[in-house]
């Protein structure tokens, strides 16, 4: 059960996903700065003359507050400092996959700076188009590092660190370990650590090691968000 978290005090959030509730009302899962995951009502949001109707939407940075207890909160106020970040085309699609990894990771009501601050800047670079590649691994990295299941990219599970020649495996939960026909490179590991994807090796074994990391978190329901990108990926090949 949720706690008594009335919120009277405007809070910066995003919006992760809407669901309907009644005929004017839907349920909303945001994200916010500084109580992390909420379910809120939003009452009346879908009437023609509502004014927040416009305000509501994702990628645009909000201003939010509520009232209730239980895992169900409703909100009583909604603003916006700015317009929507512009998101088109695969950039749209990463800002899809980013509310979709954070809706099913992030525990509700569970605060994570971090991670709300790297969600913010990766939305800003995407909405810049920025390298896409390296944008969603600094994403996915933050985000494991936050929440607990973060690999070394200093020292193997030896304790040993990496060498620029040798190769490693990736255990989950664990890290690296050396081995003859590892599939990373020590290089890689240690351009990691650096945040420098100069490369294409670099940037192909890091998402290679995100997915490794984030799929025992994710289970086995497959992200809806990867499909839609996959299928476009397809028509425009």
């Amino acid at each position: 059960m949720g706690s008594e978290t009335n919120h009277t005090t405007l809070c910066a959030a995003y919006l992760l996903h809407s669901r309907p509730f009644s005929e004017t009302s839907l349920i909303v899962e945001l994200f916010t700065e500084s109580h992390g995951r909420i379910a809120a009502v939003a009452k009346g949001i879908k009437r023609k003359n509502n004014v927040n109707k416009s305000i509501l939407q994702p990628f645009r940075p909000l201003l939010v507050s509520w009232k209730g207890s239980g895992d169900l909160k409703t909100l009583i106020r909604i603003d916006s400092p700015t317009l929507a970040l512009p998101l088109s085309r695969d950039f749209l699609y990463s800002g899809l996959y980013l509310n979709e990894l954070s809706l099913r990771l992030l525990e509700k009501e569970a605060c994570h700076p971090q991670i709300y601050s790297a969600y913010h800047a990766t939305l800003i670079a995407l909405s810049k188009q920025n390298d896409l590649e390296v944008s969603l691994r600094e994403f996915e990295i933050s985000l494991l590092e936050a929440l607990g299941h973060g690999a070394s990219f200093t020292h193997d599970v030896d304790g040993g660190e990496f060498e620029p020649s040798w190769r490693y495996d990736y255990l989950p939960e664990q890290g690296f370990i050396a081995r003859v026909d590892g599939q990373f490179l020590g290089q890689v590991l240690i351009n990691i650590a650096k945040r420098d994807y100069c490369d294409k090796i670099t940037k192909n074994q890091a998402k290679q090691y995100t997915r490794l990391a984030l799929a025992p978190l994710l289970g086995n329901k497959p992200l809806h968000s990867r499909e839609l990108f996959t299928r476009r990926k397809i028509i425009k090949d």
